[in-house]
């Protein structure tokens, strides 16, 4: 008896409830399904009758629809029962699983409960075959396993193609233990013998989820076995194939070697992955090698290999070789599609040949091909990662005008090259454009913009963005989170973005080592760096492991807030933790240490990282050039510079650059310019930093006439000065005596288009004020302020000290209230500078009164202010007064300098008062305030000129006593 299939849902089965049920094998089903043939369909009952109880074909050759089997079959299905045959319901199974016509499957599950229950029709080996591979098809495998274990109990002999569907719907769904099970032990079992298309199958599977070991395994019992089971060119394909993609070349060529000891000749196929595997790791010599083997060996390249060596040649910077080969392919008769051309337009793009990708874009459409949305998209994209914004907008209205529609991709490369490019008000208006035609942004869209928004500094509507995306139903990642939480803090709100990953972890995005690296930088660069290393170990203690950028962030933030013996801890522990620094790491270490003037230290570092395999670089090299030269260590220096290039580590503008600077402000000159012309001469050009540099040595050493010519020689050479190099002449030309060509200096490079700034104003304000000019410094004040360039509480502290300079009190005084009118604050300079004026010219009481008003203002005096009022005091014969305001100093925690000291021994030696000049000499010593040059001469000094030479040599003589002691 038959039984019906059941229709309605059911369990699944597993391969133990079927002892007999297997699942595996390769090969079509039409290997052994039975050869279709197409009888005509009866178009009217006048036409049945003439039927024979055997219809005649209508043709051997006709092939028919799915959707006309199916109706052929029910109109036999109203045929009697003489006349109704199995071996019409297999072909119309055959039909369908030969034309893939998956929608019609499921209505053969009823036909065939109808043909066995109804009309009584026994199905036979083949009709259980169809009806399996149908499942396995639909992924029923429970109802194929129901099928094979009627087909057992039957009695119908198995064969390795029943399981064929079974086993590839086990490795399609990942269950390759069940499939494995299935392939050697179950099918042998029930006498199925599974042959090379079993294998290839289960091959494929294992290979398809990254399983090569396993894959290879089974290729090498493949050969053990032999006979039926020899591997053929697909395992090998398949297998090199996988190894390729895993970048094991040395296993893949192997295999291909052993192709030809196993007279198995490799196809195109073969040829094709082993290209792909060279292209992936740069070997483009060796596959263009291989290309023309494989034309030796009457394997013809297909446009797959050509697009794949073509993709790799681009992938690799070899843009010219691609275009060659784009070339040959065509004159060789092979066609280009529209992948081939996408792949080279990407690569033109990706190297700034954006007119050569335009051309090619022309050249394939006069040839036929036509561009779809991804060329389209890849030139949108290149438009715009080389700023050409406004052709990029062009292209799109002319895909639009061709009928192209663009898509998510299109629209997010534009607006992400207008944010690049200033214009996030017209990225903002694009979006609103692409929701307006109907394209819907994703979650990519909106992250461009979020970081477009970030980068402005607008942080508020970059939040307001992220919750409109929300409310859009557009749900965040952790990248669209980790662009906010960066934004967040290089704008210094750090507490809002504490805030957002609590956010972002409550609402179940979880953050990744960006979203903390971020963090952390963050709170190194604003003052948090304790904080940072609490966040180290709270995404540790979280499961989020640190890598060597976040270890970097971290050692940069420490180095720069001096803490450089934690930072040599935290690259120690870093190590001991498994994560191997890399040069970056090394080089912020390296500054480090230099810019903390510990320069052994660095050079030890230098060496120690070169033990252990890390190789400096130019950026490691210019940081202890730099140290070098900014601690006396300027031939140690040079020596360094001879030292890179001879291990090859060529400098570059900055390592000379720094070099000069260092030989500049050591007062080599000469040796400055040798190295520019040096530099020069090795084809590195030196840039207007360079030149800015050697401007501002040369004006520093008074040489201002060079200078002078040198800023001509680098604009003939085609170099712009900056306000920098200006400002560097105008500073020179004040402080030697050229303050009427510093004035035409500054008409000039205004009318050369160079602006300048607060900075160069400041220049020539101090230059007048120091030429007594006053009026002339205030006129430029004026100017300045009526061209838009706002004055800082440098500018008006420089003019309050020529004003005190040049005996002008009271107008410094009244400037020191229009500065705070007009909103700048004051320093301890602007200050200083005036209590200094009224201390010389006889206002010291207004001074006294200044200090206090400046301290009820929340500005605090230094040593400098309190130096000045003491000195005042003590020229003013007011000793005691002076002495009373050295203790109210050290009371409030400002520690007296030997200037002070000098300053009140000067005093105290005029009022004739030894005893209390030792009583401060001898207070001087235990304090660690070293008399120097200055405090004998005043003693000297003042001593014989009030006759007392034999004191001043006993004094002279006590305090030397007093030295030796307080030194031993």
């Amino acid at each position: 008896m038959v039984h019906a299939l059941p229709l309605t849902p059911f369990s699944s089965l597993s391969i133990s409830a079927y002892q007999s049920h297997s699942q595996f094998s390769h090969s079509h089903a039409s290997h052994h399904s039975l050869c279709l043939i197409c009888y005509s369909i009866p178009q009217s009952k006048s036409q049945l009758h003439k039927i024979n109880k055997k219809p005649k074909p209508a043709s051997t050759t006709t092939r028919c629809t799915s959707k006309e089997a199916i109706n052929l079959l029910h109109y036999y299905l109203a045929m009697p029962d003489a006349l109704a045959s199995i071996l019409m319901f297999n072909q119309l199974l055959s039909t369908m699983l030969r034309n893939k016509t998956s929608i019609h499957y499921p209505s053969t599950f009823p036909l065939y409960n109808h043909l066995t229950q109804t009309r009584g029709i026994s199905p036979d080996k083949y009709t259980y075959g169809h009806m399996i591979n149908i499942c396995a098809q639909m992924d029923r495998l429970n109802l194929a396993f129901i099928f094979l274990g009627r087909l057992l109990k039957e009695g119908h002999r198995m064969d390795a193609i029943i399981f064929t569907p079974v086993l590839k719907c086990l490795c399609s769904g990942d269950r390759m233990r069940d499939a494995a099970v299935m392939l050697l032990h179950k099918m042998p079992k029930l006498g199925a013998v599974p042959n090379v298309f079993s294998y290839n199958i289960l091959i494929n599977g294992l290979l398809s989820y990254g399983n090569t070991d396993l894959a290879l395994q089974l290729f090498f019992k493949m050969v053990k076995i032999g006979g039926q089971c020899e591997p053929n060119v697909f395992t090998y394909t398949t297998i090199i194939d996988g190894l390729c993609k895993e970048s094991d070349l040395t296993k893949a060529f192997h295999l291909y070697q052993q192709m030809y000891s196993m007279e198995v000749k490799p196809n195109t196929v073969t040829y094709t992955s082993l290209i792909n595997g060279l292209c992936k790791v740069g070997a483009l010599d060796k596959a263009e090698k291989l290309l023309l083997t494989m034309v030796y060996e009457d394997q013809e390249p297909n446009v797959v290999t050509y697009s794949i060596l073509i993709d790799g040649l681009c992938k690799h910077g070899e843009i010219e070789r691609a275009m060659v080969l784009l070339h040959s392919m065509k004159s060789e008769g092979h066609e280009p599609n529209v992948v081939t051309y996408n792949i080279v337009i990407d690569g033109l793009c990706k190297n700034a040949k954006i007119e050569k990708a335009m051309e090619l874009l022309h050249s394939m459409k006069s040839e036929g091909h036509e561009p779809d949305v991804v060329t389209y998209s890849i030139l949108i994209d290149g438009l715009c990662k080389n700023a050409k914004i406004e052709r990029a907008m062009e292209l799109l209205h002319s895909m639009k005008s061709e009928g192209h529609k663009p898509n998510v991709v299109t629209y997010s490369s534009l607006i992400d090259g207008l944010c690049k490019h200033g214009g996030i008000e017209r990225a903002m208006i694009l979006l609103h454009t692409m929701k307006s035609e109907g394209y819907e942004p994703d979650v990519v869209t909106y992250s461009i913009l979020i970081d477009g928004l970030c980068k402005h500094g607008d942080i508020e509507r970059a939040m307001e963005l992220l919750h409109r995306m929300k409310s859009e139903g557009h749900e965040p990642n952790v990248v669209t989170y980790s662009i906010l939480i960066d934004g967040l803090c290089k704008n210094a709100k750090i507490e809002r973005a504490m805030e957002l990953l609590h956010s972002m972890k409550s609402e179940g995005h979880k953050p990744n080592v960006v979203t903390y690296s971020s963090l952390i930088d963050g709170l190194c660069k604003h003052g948090g760096i304790e904080r940072a290393m609490i966040l180290l170990h709270t995404m540790k203690s979280e499961g989020y492991e640190p890598d060597v950028v976040t270890y970097s962030i971290l050692i940069d933030g420490l180095c720069k807030n001096a803490k450089i013996e934690k930072a040599m801890e935290l690259l120690h522990s870093m190590k001991s933790e498994g994560h191997e620094p890399d040069v970056v790491t090394y080089s912020i270490l390296i500054d480090g240490l230099c810019k903390n003037a510990k320069i052994e230290r660095a050079m030890e570092l230098l060496h120690s990282m070169k033990s252990e395999g890390h190789k400096p670089n130019v950026v490691t090299y210019s940081s202890l050039i730099d140290g070098l030269c900014k601690h006396g260590g300027i031939e140690r220096a040079m020596i360094l510079l001879h030292t890179m290039k001879s291990e090859g580590y060529e400098p570059d503008v900055v390592t000379y650059s720094i070099l000069i600077d260092g030989l500049c402000k050591h007062g080599d000159i000469e040796r400055a310019m040798e190295l520019l012309h040096r530099m020069k001469s090795e084809g590195h050009e030196p840039n207007v930093v360079t030149y800015s540099i050697l401007i501002d040595g040369l004006c520093k050493n008074a040489k201002i006439e060079r200078a002078m010519e040198l800023l001509h020689s680098m604009k003939s050479e085609g170099h712009k000065p900056i306000v920098v190099t200006y400002s560097s002449l105008i500073d020179g030309l004040c402080k030697h005596g050229g303050i009427e060509r510093a004035m035409i200096l500054l008409h000039t490079m205004k009318s050369e288009g160079y602006e300048p700034n607060v900075v160069t104003y400041n220049i020539l304000i101090d230059g007048l004020c120091q030429h007594g000019e006053i009026e002339r410094a205030m006129e430029l004040l004026h100017r300045m302020k009526s061209e838009g360039h706002e004055p800082n509480v440098v500018t008006y502290s420089i003019l309050i000290d020529g004003m005190c300079k040049n005996a002008k009190i009271e107008r410094a005084m009244e400037l020191l209230h229009s500065m705070k009118s007009e909103g700048h604050k004051p320093d301890v300079v602007t200050y200083s500078s005036l209590i200094d004026g009224l201390c010389k010219h006889g206002g010291i009481e207004r001074a006294i009164i200044l200090l206090h008003t400046m301290k009820s203002e929340g500005y605090e005096p230094n040593v400098v202010t309190y130096n000045i009022l003491i000195d005042g005091l003590c020229k003013h014969g007011e000793i005691e007064r002076a002495m009373e305001l050295l203790h109210s100093m050290k009371s409030e925690g400002h520690e007296p300098d030997v200037v002070t000291c000098n300053i009140l021994i000067d005093g105290l030696c005029k009022n004739d008062e030894i005893e209390k000049v030792k009583e401060l000499v001898h207070s001087m010593i235990p304090e660690w305030y070293e008399p120097n040059a200055v405090t004998y001469s005043n003693l000297i000094v003042n001593l014989c000129k009030n006759g007392e030479t034999a004191k001043a040599k006993e004094l002279l003589y006590k305090i030397s006593s007093m030295i030796f002691e307080g030194q031993a």
